[in-house]
């Protein structure tokens, strides 16, 4: 599963995002033709270990709700308000965004 997305991409969902706030946590999409995942995670939020946590915990949330059922086709730029969120918050959080695209798919 490759969810990674470039410049081109990030600047498709930055231009006009549905933005939505869930739990400490950002969520900027918008339609694509396939799903895309980026991450907006500043160094200031703690080291690179713990960065790439977060990001693996993201990832896998998403890969399990793929498995489930598929994705939409949507890119999604992802941001903490901190990294210190454990699996089951960023689970909860990540679902809710997911239900709200799926129900307002704008």
């Amino acid at each position: 599963m490759h969810f990674s997305i470039n410049n081109k991409i990030f600047n498709h969902i930055a231009n006009s995002p549905n933005f939505i706030f869930k739990n400490e946590i950002s969520f900027m999409s918008r339609k694509y033709n396939h799903f895309a995942l980026g991450f907006i995670i500043p160094k200031s939020l703690g080291a690179a270990s713990l960065r790439n946590l977060f990001k693996r915990r993201c990832r896998a949330v998403l890969q399990h709700l793929n498995s489930n059922n598929h994705l939409p086709s949507f890119g999604v730029v992802i941001k903490p308000k901190t990294i210190n969120i454990n699996y089951h918050n960023i689970n909860k959080s990540i679902r809710l965004w997911f239900d709200s695209i799926v129900e307002n798919p704008s």
